[in-house]
C-alpha cells in the first residue's frame, strides 16, 4: 500500500513540477510583453494541473504520513519531514498568492513589463519563491540521508537560502526586462 501511495505521489510531483519549469521558461521568454490568447490559455490550463496535483500531493502525502507512523512510532520526531510540511504550507499559501493576485497581472492585456513597479515586483518574487519551494520539497522528498539526522532550523535555513537566491536572480531577471535585455537570445516561434 505504501508503494503504492509513494508512486502517486511521484507522479504528482513530476507532473506539476515539470509542468511549471516549462511555463516559467515560456514566461522567461516572453520577456514581460503582453501574452498572446493561447499563452493565456496554456497558462490558465497549467495552473488548473499544478492545483489538481497539489491536492493530489496533500492527500497522498498526508495519508504516507500516516502510513509511517503505523509503520514507526517515531516517525514524527523526524524534523526533516516537519520542514518539509512546512516548506508544502508555503508552497500553497504562496499558489493563492498565484492564482489571486500575479496571474491575472501576468495575462493582462499590458503584461508584467506594463506594470506599476510594485507589482512587477510582487509579481516576480511570488513566482521566485513558487519554484524555489517546489525544488526545494522535491529535494527533501528524495533526500533520505536527512531523515533523524538534521534539525528543523538547519533544512529551513537551507530552503531560506534556496528562496534568497530565487529572488536575487529574479529580481535580477526583472531589470534585465525593464531594460529590454536578456542574456539569453532565443527567438520565440510567433504565436497565432
Amino acid at each position: 500500500m505504501k508503494t503504492f501511495v509513494l508512486y502517486i505521489h511521484l507522479i504528482a510531483t513530476c507532473i506539476a513540477v515539470g509542468s511549471l519549469l516549462v511555463k516559467d521558461l515560456e514566461l522567461l521568454l516572453a520577456r514581460g510583453r503582453p501574452l498572446f490568447p493561447r499563452e493565456k490559455a496554456g497558462l490558465v490550463h497549467v495552473a488548473q494541473v499544478i492545483f489538481l496535483s497539489l491536492c493530489v500531493l496533500w492527500v497522498s502525502g498526508l495519508a504516507l504520513v500516516v502510513l509511517g507512523v503505523l509503520e514507526n512510532p517515531q516517525y514524527l520526531s523526524n524534523e526533516k519531514l516537519w520542514a518539509k510540511a512546512s516548506v508544502v504550507c508555503v508552497l500553497t499559501l504562496n499558489g493563492f498568492l498565484l492564482h489571486f493576485y500575479s496571474f491575472p497581472r501576468v495575462v493582462s492585456d499590458q503584461g508584467v513589463i506594463g506594470l506599476r513597479a510594485i507589482e512587477q515586483a510582487l509579481v516576480i518574487s511570488s513566482g521566485a519563491i513558487s519554484t524555489s519551494s517546489w525544488l526545494f520539497a522535491c529535494f527533501l522528498g528524495i533526500a533520505r540521508p536527512l531523515n533523524f539526522t538534521v534539525a528543523y532550523e538547519q533544512v529551513m535555513l537551507g530552503y531560506c537560502a534556496s528562496v534568497l537566491l530565487a529572488l536575487i536572480v529574479s529580481s535580477h531577471t526583472l531589470v534585465m526586462l525593464r531594460r529590454g535585455t536578456t542574456d539569453i537570445e532565443i527567438r520565440a516561434v510567433p504565436q497565432v
